[in-house]
């Protein structure tokens, strides 16, 4: 009977006594023994997984000694959400979906599954419930699972299953990437009434490695009300106004309600004669946080260390190389636009813009390997009909995938693309310079940027310096900055497309 799993009602819990069907078995601290039917007792040595396969996994699963039997506990299934349905003939096992998960077959006066017999995914006991939240954690730029779990449960973002809350999940590259010290007593209330009311804006940077196009900084502006998020990549921080003043003008002709502010701190980049004039002709009023105050612009701040955390988490994932920053943030916004619950009112940024529920159908795990077709006007019979490539974000004025290809060493947009998110990745995607080291910061500056979300205060990382001088030292600029007669690079566009179509 080692090889045969027996259904048992009147079993507290999942049990074998056979080590070898553990994948991982940990001792008990307490001792524990276990009643048998014959009133005999057997010590619990363990306790653990069994991997059955590679989707097949039972948890909390007691090692007991001398025990000849494998059972699985009825009771310990319904606990962990699933229901067990017993009719003449046959035992189903449903998840919480009611979607058949086993079809379990009588042998002699129980049910049972003969485990040498089982071939593939397709039947399975109990399919491992944290299979669907570690895929779609991987492709929301690993936000967390808490967030994952409410918000499927709560129904606002379309093609998101529905997830059970697991205990122990601990994802190493968000470790790696959003340690942070403990932020401080959030804020109550909104403090406006409509999109586009008032606009926060802050400059990040300057990176530690150029990007592909030769950007160092990044531009991001927030909206107060709905949180939804823009970022621009920069060469220099004066060409912050060119992209500031064409957002404000394209969301006034989008609303019919007035835009009444914006506000910045008080770098150069912000407060000069340009920013003062634009801002005079529209009737719009520019606040600027104190000196040395970066909690007087903490909406800004915030969305910036959100950010940043979740491009160094992605790309630590498959060491892709730093230099890749800009589209690791320019998903991340992305992302956040459409994942991200707007604390207070209940929706999405995404949906407080836009009147209506984003997607995540089309998410993929950034960083991941991928195929191109190939379109070429003519291709041998036998050559390869698709080139390598490296998964690295979404198009942003249509709907198509941004792919780094790995033999022409460009970054094309395309939807003619099928991914291998296959987890963990055991090959990195690229060959890493030395500036690509694990847990490198992206930027010079990051340990000034603060958490997201809507608390109030800012929370700067632990230093040894006091929070005066490293905020100077954030805003000291190391590298020189041109006259405004220097051309400046054509503007890159915002994160994610200004309509999801439909996606």
């Amino acid at each position: 009977m080692e090889d045969v799993w027996i259904m048992d009602s009147g079993c507290s819990r999942h049990m074998t006594g056979h080590r070898k069907w553990f994948s991982s078995l940990n001792p008990v601290s307490t001792k524990e023994y276990i009643t048998f039917g014959d009133n005999g007792q057997g010590k619990v040595m363990g306790v653990g997984s069994v991997s059955l396969s590679t989707k097949l996994s039972l948890r909390e699963v007691a090692f007991v000694w001398n025990l000849g039997f494998n059972l699985v506990s009825v009771s310990q299934l319904l606990d962990e959400g699933f229901e067990v349905r017993f009719k003449k003939g046959a035992c189903c096992v449903l998840d919480a979906e009611e979607t058949l998960v086993c079809s379990l077959l009588p042998f002699g006066h129980v049910f049972r599954v003969d485990l040498t017999s089982v071939s593939g995914p397709a039947r399975c006991l109990v399919a491992s419930p944290s299979a669907d939240i570690w895929k779609l954690h991987r492709r929301v730029g690993h936000l967390s699972f808490d967030l994952l779990v409410r918000l499927s449960s709560m129904g606002l973002i379309r093609g998101l299953p529905k997830l059970r809350a697991e205990k122990d999940l601990i994802c190493h590259p968000c470790r790696h990437g959003k340690m942070v010290a403990a932020s401080h007593i959030p804020m109550s209330q909104v403090m406006t009434s409509y999109p586009g009311e008032l606009l926060h804006m802050d400059i990040v940077g300057p990176a530690r490695v150029a990007s592909v196009s030769g950007k160092w900084y990044v531009l991001v502006v927030v909206d107060d009300f709905s949180r939804f998020s823009w970022v621009f990549f920069m060469e220099f921080k004066d060409e912050a106004f060119g992209f500031v003043r064409d957002l404000v003008l394209r969301l006034r002709n989008e609303s019919h309600k007035a835009m009444r502010a914006i506000r910045s701190d008080n770098g150069g980049e912000f407060r000069n004669s340009r920013f003062e004039n634009f801002c005079r002709d529209l009737g719009l009023e520019h606040q600027f946080s104190s000196p040395y105050t970066p909690s007087q612009n903490g909406v800004v701040e915030r969305k910036n260390r959100t950010l940043v955390e979740m491009a160094r988490t992605m790309l630590d994932e498959h060491r892709t190389p730093r230099r890749f920053w800009a589209e690791a943030v320019n998903t991340a916004c992305y992302i956040a636009n459409r994942i991200f619950l707007r604390a207070f009112l209940g929706k999405t940024s995404y949906e407080l813009r836009f009147g209506r529920q984003p997607s995540v159908k089309h998410l993929r795990a950034f960083g991941c390997r991928c195929f191109v077709l190939k379109k070429v006007g003519h291709l041998d019979k036998f050559e390869s009909r698709c080139l390598d490539g490296i998964f690295l974000g979404y198009a942003s004025n249509s709907r198509a995938f941004r792919v780094w290809i790995l033999e022409a060493k460009q970054v094309v947009e395309t939807c003619e693309v099928s991914f291998d998110e296959t987890m963990p990745c055991t090959t990195p995607a690229f060959e890493l310079s030395g500036d690509d080291e694990e847990g490198t910061p992206i930027f010079e500056d990051e340990e000034g940027v603060v958490n997201d979300g809507d608390a109030g205060a800012t929370t700067p990382a632990c230093s040894s310096y006091p929070l005066s001088l490293r905020v100077q030292m954030m805003k000291e600029d190391p590298r020189p900055q041109p006259s405004s007669s220097l051309p400046r690079q054509q503007a890159q566009a915002e994160a994610g497309p200004a309509e999801d179509a439909g996606r």
